[in-house]
Order: structure tokens, then sequence, then C-alpha cells
């Protein structure tokens, strides 16, 4: 235990002792700091809308020129009353013209942001150069024809258009009450969650590898081996890179929760479905991704002792980083369909559960214990990884040459046993 201990602090302190480490946590922390903190001293209102000040927009302050949208319109029947143009364009000017080549050339020469040729209240055609995600200005302009298209029928047909309203219009009072979880909140914390956790696994499971490889190309690993056990050395390399990776996280996480609740009211609770998560999913995912971490950890400890050279690290871990990658695959293109077939087997995988079985929790419903099962068959597993990961680092930080192949490495494994 004590050489368990030695281990794990040395690791541990190399890790808080490395630029890169520190500089990442520091910028990264900072970064959320002072993004979050932004609409606190400047006003981001022009960039994110969703800031602004709902009782300046009740105060209908003069727009300046650049705020104001330019349309042309072609009103081939006279059918549209300029008041309501006003009305639903409110920061629009529009210019008429009499034909659709002057419209299109308005449109080309950038003059109008679009131009609308009216043909009935129930046809339009419209004109812009470029197609936008955020243009709005055709269901808008829809809208109005849909309304005034109402009131030319309701004055035909010697119809109440007020009353015609309130019955087309009717209010539907409805509550929904949820039996189970909530999908649609709950898709962007575990959406945020899968990724943290691919990246760390990432990040810290080639950091094993490329710091087992270094001391055995070295060959400092000969003193090592002579003076620790080597169970102690490969546990406590791995249980220090899942550490510092734990305070890291941490760390940044716990800058961005800080800067967002000093700052919530300026942006108006817009990010609480990103900081405030449900403690209940926050646990599985802390214990799944807690003890899966360590079990793809040893594997890579384990395939960081088959090489002699760095520059044989990425063959080495090919395999396995692929694994990986496909698991958050699966778990990401399934987060809709989360009580599928191949997300409930998944989630029995000890290769796979780690990110399957915390989905499906937070995404549909799964008893407890289903995730019990899950949970002990994925820690059964990681202590058997770590058991053949330490007689592979055993067998393997004193073998030099060509890189070993994990099967043979296996079969040695199995032959000194």
């Amino acid at each position: 235990m004590k050489q368990f201990l030695r281990v794990l602090q040395f690791e541990l302190s190399n890790y808080f002792k490395t630029k890169g480490y520190v500089l990442t946590t520091v910028i990264i922390s900072a970064l959320l700091i002072v993004g979050l903190s932004l609409p606190s001293f400047f006003d981001m209102s022009k960039i994110l809308p969703f800031l602004g000040d709902t009782k300046q927009e009740e105060a209908n302050e003069p727009l300046d020129e650049e705020e104001i949208s330019n349309f042309a319109i072609l009103d081939k029947n006279k059918l549209i009353d300029l008041n309501y143009l006003k009305e639903f364009f409110p920061s629009s000017k529009f210019t008429t013209v009499d034909s659709e080549n002057e419209l299109k050339k308005l449109v080309e020469d950038d003059e109008v942001e679009g131009g609308f040729v009216v043909n009935s209240l129930t046809d339009f055609d419209y004109l812009i150069q470029n197609s936008t995600l955020r243009d709005s200005s055709k269901r808008v302009f829809s809208e109005m024809l849909s309304l005034l298209n109402r009131i030319e029928y309701a004055n035909n047909n010697n119809l109440n258009f007020e009353e015609l309203e309130s019955a087309y219009n009717a209010p539907i009072n409805y509550e929904v009450t949820i039996l189970g979880k909530d999908a649609v909140n709950n898709y962007s914390y575990a959406y945020l969650l899968l990724l943290l956790l691919y990246f760390m696994i990432i990040t810290y499971g080639q950091l094993i590898a490329t710091s087992v490889t270094n001391e055995k190309s070295n060959r400092s690993i000969e003193i090592l081996v002579t003076s620790v056990n080597t169970t102690s050395l490969i546990c406590g390399k791995v249980i220090a890179a899942a550490l510092a990776g734990f305070i890291q996280l941490s760390t940044m996480i716990g800058s961005g929760i800080l800067a967002y609740n000093l700052n919530k009211d300026t942006w108006n609770s817009m990010l609480d479905n990103i900081f405030y998560i449900p403690y209940d999913i926050l646990l599985i995912f802390i214990l799944f991704g807690g003890v899966g971490y360590l079990f793809y950890a040893f594997i890579f400890g384990a395939l960081g002792a088959l090489v002699s050279k760095t520059e044989d690290i990425s063959s080495s871990i090919t395999s396995i980083s692929m694994i990986f990658m496909l698991v958050f695959f699966i778990a990401m293109f399934n987060m809709h369909n989360s009580d599928s077939i191949l997300m409930k087997v998944s989630s029995f995988i000890p290769f796979s559960s780690i990110m399957t079985m915390p989905t499906r929790f937070a995404m549909g419903s799964v008893s407890m214990l289903e995730i019990s099962i899950s949970f002990v068959i994925l820690t059964v597993s990681t202590m058997f990884v770590a058991y053949i990961a330490a007689k592979i680092y055993r067998m393997a930080t004193l073998r030099y040459g060509n890189p070993i192949k994990l099967k043979d490495a296996l079969k040695l494994v199995r032959k000194n046993n």
C-alpha cells in the first residue's frame, strides 16, 4: 500500500508540475469566467438577442438605420394595406415597385434584403439573393396574407370577423405531466456529459500510454521494477491520471458554475439547462464514468507497455481508440432512441455501458435493477482488466525490440499463470 501511495503521489505531482496541464486548466477556467461575465460589463444583446432587456423592447425606441431591414414589394392587384406591413414588419422599410424586373434588380444589387411579388392573397413569390437560416420574412409575410385572406372571406360572406378569429384562434389549455424522464431538457445534459467523458478518456488514456512507453524507452522502468511492485506502479499511474483528470475537469466546471451563478441575472437564466444538471443524472454519469474511465485507463496502460518507442504508441492504441469512438457514436446517435435493442444490449457490455447506460437513464426509462446489474458487470470487468493489465505490464516492461501484439501478450500471461 505504501508503494502504491508513493507512486500515486509522484505521478499526481508530475501532472500538477506539467505546464500543459496547468496552462490548459487555467486558460479554460479563465475563458469560462470571462465569457460568462461579459454580459455584466458589456451590452451583448446585439450578438445574443435573448440577452436583450424586455423593458427596453417595450419602450419602442427608434431604430438605427443599420437595424432597419429593407424590402421591395410588387402588389399586382393592390391587395395589401401598408398599415399591415408596418404591423407585421415593425423594423422594416418597404419600397413599392412596378415590375418584377425592377424588383429583381434591387435584390441583385443588394439594395434590399428581399422582394415580395403578391399574385393574390393566397399566392406570392419571395425573391432573395442568398438563403439564410435566420430569415423569417417569408413566414411572417405568409401569416400576414393569411390574416388578410380571412378578413376578405369574412367581408364577402357577411361574417363577423372578430367572432371568426376568436373561434379560429381559440386558446387550447393543456398541462403536461411527465411520469418518466424529461428527455427534452435532459438532452443537453446528456450531450454535454458524453462529450466531456469522451475527451477525458481519450486524452488521459493517451497520456497514460505515453508515460508507460517513455519509462520503458529511457529504461527508467528497469530501476522502478526493482524497487516497486509492478501492480503498484500501473495502479498508481492509472489512479493518478484519474484524479488529475477529475481535478482538472472539476476546476474548469466549477469556475463556469461560479461565474454563471454570479452573472445569472444578466443571462436571463438561459444557460440553466447546462449548469443545473439534475443530481440523479450527474450521479449516474459519475459512477459509470469513473469506473469506466479506470476500465479504459488500465487498457491504455497495458497497451503502452507493449511498445518500446513513443512513435509506436499510436499503432498500439488505435484498436481501443476505435472501439471507444464507436461506443461514443452509438450513444450519441441513439440519444433519441434510448430504448432501442442496440442501446439495451450495449448498456450491459463493459466497453460500452460507460456511456450507453447513463444515456438510457437520462433519456428514457431504465429500472434500478438494470442499472445495478450493469454497474456490477462494469466494476467486476474493471477489476479483471486491472489484474490482466498488471500482468501484461510486469511481463512487457522489460521486453524491448519490436512491439508486442496484444494477443501474444495475453498468451504469455496465460502461460505464466
